[in-house]
């Protein structure tokens, strides 16, 4: 009775089938084999979101199109802050705003307008205006200073089309500072 007992001990493990065989089992089934494609073929779908949803945010796009098109260019060191290209115009933009006649200020305003227009155009940003030119452009191109840019070129739309608008010489020193900041971020 004692040798049945051992037989019948060391046949059931091979023969009943205890939990590790039933989990091997399921494992080398086909139906676990299609869940893992299922599986596999959802995490990709997740991952393309996270990087469309991240292109939406503008949080790569600038990167990309600057890794791949090379629309940024490689920001150059000048030995002093008068060498930089538009700094000259600037400056000269900054005597007209410090002036005492009110035309004069938004003459500097559409002037450093004019630069920042220029400097973009140099840089690779195509467009035939400035408004142009910002529509292609992602908050990445112009750190910190990307929505001032805008509200200081809606300003010089109005002193354009408007000959009735007036601006304070602080206001065109404001603004004349938000298109240098820009053309400094460019360079």
């Amino acid at each position: 009775m004692l040798s049945s007992n051992l037989s019948s001990s060391q046949e059931s493990p091979t023969t009943g089938g205890g939990p590790l065989d039933f989990l091997e089992s399921v494992y080398n089934s086909k139906v676990f084999l299609v869940i893992q494609i299922i599986i596999a073929l959802y995490c990709l779908v997740l991952v393309f979101n996270i990087i469309y949803t991240s292109f939406q945010l503008s949080l790569f796009r600038g990167r990309a199109r600057q890794f791949f098109t090379g629309a940024k260019a490689k920001r150059e060191e000048y030995e002093a802050l008068e060498m930089m290209p538009g700094t000259m115009r600037i400056l000269e933009v900054n005597k007209k705003i410090a002036s005492d006649v009110p035309s004069n200020w938004k003459i500097g305003v559409i002037e450093a307008d004019k630069i920042l227009d220029r400097t973009l155009e140099q840089k690779g940003f195509a467009g035939e205006s400035l408004g142009e030119k910002l529509k292609q452009m992602v908050p990445a191109d112009l750190p910190e200073v990307y929505e001032e840019v805008w509200e200081a070129h809606k300003i010089r739309n109005k002193i354009v089309h408007e000959p009735d608008f007036e601006i304070t010489q602080s206001e065109a020193r404001k603004l004349a500072g938000i298109y240098e900041r820009a053309i400094k971020r460019i360079l």
